[in-house]
């Protein structure tokens, strides 16, 4: 008998760093899957690079057995991954083609995939905080983890604006049902900017943790006394820490490790049951919050997000297997093809001031053609809002969004922090009728 493997599901990361075309311009806001999906197999024509370039897909090892018994590989793809199962082929009476797995696939099967760091450039040009309390990865899921999720997005929903919290440059909020993106603008006041698109990866789904972590704080908070509490599903403590220290405390280390068997989830429990909470209060009113799902085998350091997809779940565009039990993937009785679910991860990259500098250390002065463009800051020009970061060379909006211009884009994306905390990109130019240096 022949081996059929047809693909189950695919997992793509829209990334916003290789999917951004010389005008600057990306297929977030795009409503229809298959047009950007279209736009995606474009870029893989053209041989550009994506996201696999720099991360790694795999099952992790604790899944080996399970993969085998139910007949299952993962395969790299472009921007992505997709997982195949062994099938059985059936032409149906009226021609049409349908495959069901060669073993039944039980509802509550949940499939993990490992998406690794094969190098440190990946955290370089995506979007997220870079001061973090705790080195959480990111957790994607089909499932409703945290509201409820909108197909085909594996993201949890973008929390709102919250007053009181403290944004880093980039950092996403909704102001209603707008995706807005954090900043600080040319005179260091909060500013937001406006995105169009939906359901960016964001600091919510920064979830998965191991038993034993640290949580750090920012040195400028000065915090010499700080409580950890952990608490379950519905709210009740589970395991309390304290902290003081009477300089500051940087960082503290915290060991759930003795309740391991209540807080990692056994293999088909249901996710939002191990969903837990840590709360922290600290001196001179810190206060915050963490999700964490926690684990035992599947963290390191080099992983960078954990993608859980189980079989059957709430919202039925998520699901495997149709309602009749056969693959999505399959062959109508006209020859048209139906292909199997394809998962989205959309990726912010990360958003920057760029500033220019003459190569030979000059005061670069401005002329008034850039002046819808740069501002003057000190002894060099800087754009009048972050850009973010792109792959591929891109023409330069003014603020008003009515032109556009030809400047040069950074070659490092060595992060620079100003003393407003602008994240900056620092760019050389030599002396010339666009960058004049100072009489």
């Amino acid at each position: 008998m022949s081996l059929i493997y047809k693909t189950l599901f695919e997992v793509k990361i829209m990334h916003e760093f290789f999917l951004t075309d010389l005008s600057g311009q990306t297929k977030f806001d795009e409503p229809d899957q298959q047009k950007r999906l279209d736009f995606l197999f474009g870029e893989y024509i053209g041989e550009r690079d994506s996201i696999d370039r720099d991360l790694d897909f795999s099952f992790p090892d604790s899944f080996e057995l399970t993969s085998s018994k139910y007949n299952l590989k993962l395969l790299s793809s472009y921007s992505g991954c997709k997982v195949m199962v062994r099938v059985n082929q059936l032409v149906q009476p009226d021609s049409s083609v349908v495959y069901e797995p060669f073993v039944q696939l039980p509802d509550d099967l949940t499939i993990p995939i490992v998406v690794s760091r094969k190098n440190n450039f990946v955290d370089v040009y995506s979007n997220g905080r870079i001061d973090r309390p705790v080195s959480a990865a990111y957790f994607f899921s089909n499932q409703n983890l945290s509201g409820t999720k909108v197909f085909p997005f594996l993201t949890n929903t973008i929390p709102g604006i919250t007053s009181g919290y403290v944004y880093e440059q980039g950092e996403l909020a909704l102001s209603g049902t707008t995706i807005m993106e954090f900043y600080k603008d040319e005179s260091g006041a909060d500013a937001w900017k406006t995105l169009t698109g939906q359901a960016f990866a964001n600091e919510t789904d920064r979830m998965f943790l191991p038993l034993r972590f640290n949580y750090s704080f920012s040195n400028e908070l000065d915090i010499t006394q700080a409580d950890f509490t952990l608490k379950d599903k519905n709210g009740n403590t589970m395991q309390t820490n304290s902290a003081s220290d009477p300089v500051s405390i940087r960082s503290y280390s915290l060991n759930f490790s003795g309740l391991s068997a209540a807080l990692i989830s056994p293999d088909g429990a249901a996710l939002s049951d191990y969903i837990f909470t840590l709360a922290v209060t600290g001196s001179n009113g810190y206060s915050a919050e963490s999700k964490i799902i926690f684990t035992d085998n599947m963290y390191d350091r080099n992983v960078w997000a954990i993608i859980s997809i189980k079989n059957s779940v709430t919202v039925p565009a998520f699901n495997l297997i149709g309602t009749d039990g056969f693959l999505f993937k399959r062959k109508s009785s006209t020859g048209i093809w139906t292909d199997a679910p394809v998962f989205e991860i959309p990726v912010k990259s990360r958003f920057g001031y760029w500033r220019y500098f003459n190569n030979k250390g000059d005061e670069l002065d401005l002329i008034p053609d850039l002046t819808g463009y740069l501002f003057k800051n000190q002894n060099f020009l800087q754009t009048k809002e972050p850009q973010h970061m792109s792959k591929s060379y891109f023409i330069l909006s003014n603020v008003a969004g009515t032109e556009t211009k030809y400047l040069p884009n950074p070659e490092s994306y060595e992060i620079q922090v100003d003393d407003k905390r602008r994240l900056c990109f620092d760019i050389k130019v030599p002396r010339s009728d666009l960058f004049p240096i100072v009489p």
